[in-house]
């Protein structure tokens, strides 16, 4: 696991600011730093040790040296490849995976991504060709983003490192900016930044000194896990998906370095821990984390029963006392863009308490959105018999009565949620936190106007009906899903896990997003996710062996971060002289009144508004960190 950071001009540049460039991102990577330049080419890579520790210095050549690779991931599959590889003549100099991605592209070409099981963001100069080949895996774990300027290509791991040198404008995109208020992230390509994109998730991209193609290599359905003309059974897809499951923890747990889990309690992150146990050849450490304000606040009790249950080395941090401020402004830093979902904060923490013991941790993101474990996916099926209801009951009664309850925000979104019959809006409704209406109240004209006519609903419109002609996504809830791994698990929960994870130079490995699992569980029914208001059905049987009945019957519950009671108290003064300071109001994003009106209505606990306000504290303390250049 590394940072990469690189660029290709056709300038003749002497590379000054490089150096402090990929220092920026040394977080990544704090074991070994490697670069290499050539007329108008430089690379760089800030190392993570994880396979071969002392063989793996990048950037690494080809044996003519035509080719020069950075790297930033793991192929979980390289020793097969590399097995094949030297069937095939290649000699190898080092034990790392970074060497089998080279060959394998000097073997296939760009052929060679399809062959790749792992998370993974690189790039390759190409000699010979003269251009750059970048690739990034094909669920999105690690990030790739570029800025495309006038005669010159900078890529980078993370953003800072791409304006560091001072002189790549800071300008902000107004469709980033819409792309935020909606759902709290950027949404890809876009970024924060005009002329900054990201690399989309099974794509990889050929620049050259003027131009860049960016092309797809993978999306759901290109590889199916099971024979589409046989008629398999439930009890044969919870067969399939145990099998994989099993293979993906036992692959991930492959290291020269101590590895553990972050657990939750909840049933994705114990089946990983539960796999674990059965592959590793010593003690499992486990890592959790509780606020103790109380209440839903703290999940420490539920992830211990499941931990000796499992007879893992269980350690638990609690936390009592924070500087909140500190820590919220560090995690701007790392994130480079405004990012608006708050449970990075615990993930940020949870990370810095297991570096002390592990280097790489596994984690359960993906089995929500794979077998449908959001309760959005439940009211979604009611919304057809809903809008059957008569239209003054619907339009009128239920939204007055509901609206008039303080707070019940759940609520709130369902009766303004369920009328919609276009499917693909209905659905990005239920994770809008600035709806359009919203916005047209809080943004000043000017950016009103910079907007026009981008609506970032309209993303999730695109992925509803792309992929129509593949049997595996015929139905609707199935199609939400893949909404979700294409937005809302790319864009915010791989950033999440990535950015703070890196932060303290640990690697993240996610089994449940092993490509072969996505795949499966696309061909899967959606009917065998879901029955009523029953979730996770398939995935709870497969693995319904190996853990407590106590994981299986527990009721979903997210990594909960008390942002209303936070900004009730300890944060209620740094929120006002944050966000209604002559500073913040001289920027002319927003009509201040707005902002005092969500405010108000918060603290005197009118409505709930703690997301809306926690987006707009995160934009603002990122101006104060990327726009003002402090």
């Amino acid at each position: 696991m590394c940072g990469i950071f690189g660029i290709v001009s056709s300038r003749g540049e002497h590379f000054v600011s490089a150096e402090k460039q990929l220092n920026c991102i040394s977080h990544r990577g704090p074991d070994d730093q490697g670069s290499w330049s050539a007329e108008g080419v430089f690379l760089g890579n800030c190392r993570l040790s994880i396979i071969d520790l002392a063989g793996g210095h990048q950037p690494i050549f080809n044996d003519d040296k035509s080719c020069c690779i950075v790297y930033n991931g793991e192929l979980y599959n390289f020793q097969d490849l590399r097995s094949e590889l030297v069937s095939l003549g290649y000699r190898f100099h080092s034990k790392t995976d970074t060497e089998v991605v080279l060959r394998a592209y000097e073997e296939w070409g760009v052929q060679c991504f399809k062959r790749f099981n792992g998370m993974f963001a690189f790039a390759i100069w190409d000699q010979r060709k003269k251009h750059l080949v970048a690739a990034r895996d094909r669920i999105g774990e690690k990030p790739f983003y570029y800025y495309k300027g006038i005669n010159r290509f900078v890529f980078a791991s993370e953003i800072k490192a791409i304006v560091a040198d001072g002189t790549i404008p800071r300008n902000i995109n107004p469709k980033g900016l819409a792309n935020y208020l909606a759902f709290g992230h950027s949404v890809a390509p876009n970024t924060m930044f005009e002329n900054i994109y990201k690399l989309l998730p099974g794509h990889y991209m050929i620049a050259h000194e003027n131009s860049i193609d960016v092309i797809p290599y993978w999306d759901v359905g290109d590889e199916p896990q099971v024979d589409e003309s046989e008629h398999i059974g439930y009890g044969d897809y919870c067969d399939k998906i145990r099998e994989i499951l099993d293979d993906s923890v036992r692959r991930r747990i492959v290291a020269d370095v101590p590895v553990g889990a972050f657990l939750s309690g909840g049933i994705d992150s114990s089946v990983v821990v539960a796999l674990m146990k059965r592959h590793a050849s010593g003690p499992v450490k486990t890592f959790s984390l509780g606020f103790t304000v109380g209440g839903g606040y703290n999940e420490l009790s539920d992830a211990r029963r499941v931990a000796e249950f499992l007879g893992t080395e269980h350690h638990e941090l609690r936390v009592d006392h924070l500087d909140l401020v500190g820590t919220l402004q560090k995690l701007v830093y790392q994130y480079d863009e405004p990012f608006g979902d708050a449970a990075n904060f615990p993930v940020y923490l949870l990370s810095e308490f297991a570096r002390k013991e592990v280097k790489v941790v596994l984690a359960g993101e993906g089995g929500d959105e794979l077998f449908g474990g959001y309760r959005r996916y439940v009211a979604d099926q009611f919304a057809p018999l809903y809008q059957k209801l008569p239209a003054t009951l619907r339009e009128n009664i239920l939204p007055n009565l509901v609206n008039s309850i303080p707070r019940f925000r759940r609520l709130k979104r369902i009766v303004s949620t369920l009328p919609d019959p276009y499917q693909p809006v209905r659905y990005a409704k239920w994770l809008e936190v600035f709806t359009p209406e919203m916005r047209s109240r809080l943004l000043h004209q000017d950016w009103l106007r910079a907007i026009g006519d981008h609506d970032p609903r309209s993303s999730y419109a695109y992925y509803y009906h792309l992929p129509k002609e593949r049997k595996a996504l015929s139905d609707h809830l199935n199609r939400i899903m893949y909404v979700d791994v294409k937005t809302w698990l790319v864009d915010t929960f791989m950033e999440k896990v990535d950015k703070a994870t890196m932060a303290f130079g640990l690697e993240g490995r996610l089994p449940l997003l092993d490509y072969r699992l996505v795949e499966l569980a696309f061909q899967i029914p959606a009917k065998f996710k879901i029955r009523g208001i029953s979730t996770k059905r398939i995935l709870k049987d497969s693995v319904r062996d190996i853990l407590p009945p106590s994981v299986l019957s527990k009721r979903k519950h997210g990594f909960a971060v008390p942002t209303d009671p936070w900004f009730r108290g300890e944060l209620k003064g740094f929120l006002f002289e944050t966000l209604l300071d002559r500073r913040t109001t001289a920027r002319g994003y927003f009509n201040q009144s707005e902002i005092e009106k969500l405010y108000c209505l918060h603290k005197n606990g009118q409505e709930v508004f703690d997301t809306p306000l926690w987006l707009l504290l995160n934009f603002e303390l990122w101006n104060r960190e990327f726009i003002d250049g402090h």
